[in-house]
């Protein structure tokens, strides 16, 4: 890691997301801008699994139970040994996160790209690194959560047993259920950091990934080439190239949560957004909690 102090030459770019929004696919495009440093959800990692939170042994125990992994409930130590990337999140606070944020990157990298999940922070804006530009990624609550409710569902073929959203613990899902969180958080990068924060809807985005990733580009001062519309398949950034917690390998080795993203070698095709009617109950019943927060950030988002 990184040990000197931050260079104003160096460009930070923070990405604010909501899960299931093809943050990581942004994420892997992001990867391929020449001399760039890339990081993976740091915030998010200590919410779910530093010593310093409240929610490691919860969300440890739930992975370990719904994936059949060995080991006592809170511990990842036992796994981390096979992991040869990353870095241990188990003892890293969220100040030790925004000193890293903030440190000049090896290599003589001059871009450093965070893109990280906003409820997150848990509200503890304190943490956030200074010197960034702050923008956000949005999708549509419908397609959020009923990805989310396939997600939690995975191999369950028994109607009786599928699990539902609003059943889910906080420590996984947070009260907000994602979409509060990122529009607080936008609200105070507003007041406190820039009146008109850079927001990029999903759909949008895999519409015209040229037109789009061009202008965000941009907007905060990422060179932007047509080469960053494609990229190799594999996993290769997530396990050699991401500044990434061991935790998050260990739980993509037994979720397989990011396959998709991994296969891929371009942003898809967008798709239509469900019918309410074609929705699950509790889809529908959670998104009635949180439309309103995408609602007010869409107004605002990119438009090219």
């Amino acid at each position: 890691m990184a040990t000197a102090q931050e260079n104003s030459d160096i460009i930070r770019i923070m990405l604010w997301s909501v899960p299931r929004s093809v943050s990581t696919s942004f994420l892997k495009c992001m990867t391929n801008v020449p001399n760039s440093q890339t990081w993976y959800e740091p915030y998010w990692m200590a919410f779910l699994f530093s010593n310093h939170g409240k929610h490691r042994q919860g969300v440890v125990g739930m992975l370990q139970d719904a994936w059949g992994a060995k080991g006592e409930h809170g511990d990842t130590a036992t796994f981390a040994t096979e992991i040869s990337g990353g870095y241990f999140a188990g003892d890293k606070s969220y100040s030790w996160i925004k000193n890293q944020l903030k440190c000049i990157p090896p290599d003589n990298k001059k871009i450093v790209f965070c893109k990280d999940i906003s409820a997150g922070l848990e509200g503890m804006y304190e943490y956030i690194p200074d010197s960034f530009r702050h923008t956000f990624l949005i999708r549509h609550p419908f397609k959020v959560l009923e990805s989310w409710e396939k997600m939690i569902n995975r191999g369950i073929e028994d109607e009786l047993k599928r699990m539902k959203i609003s059943e889910q613990p906080e420590f996984f899902l947070p009260q907000g259920l994602f979409f509060k969180e990122q529009y607080e958080l936008y609200q105070h990068v507003k007041e406190h950091y820039e009146p008109n924060p850079v927001i990029i809807d999903t759909d949008d985005l895999l519409a015209d990934p040229g037109r789009v990733l061009k202008a965000y580009c941009q907007a905060v001062g990422i060179p932007y080439t047509d080469d960053l519309l494609q990229w190799r398949p594999g996993r290769e950034c997530m396990d050699q190239q991401w500044m990434i917690a061991k935790e998050q390998i260990i739980a993509q080795n037994l979720g397989n949560t990011h396959a998709e993203t991994f296969r891929s070698t371009c942003f898809g095709k967008p798709t239509k957004v469900p019918d309410r009617d074609e929705l699950s109950d509790d889809v529908r019943h959670c998104s009635d909690v949180c439309i309103e927060y995408y609602e007010a950030m869409y107004a605002n988002r990119l438009q090219v």
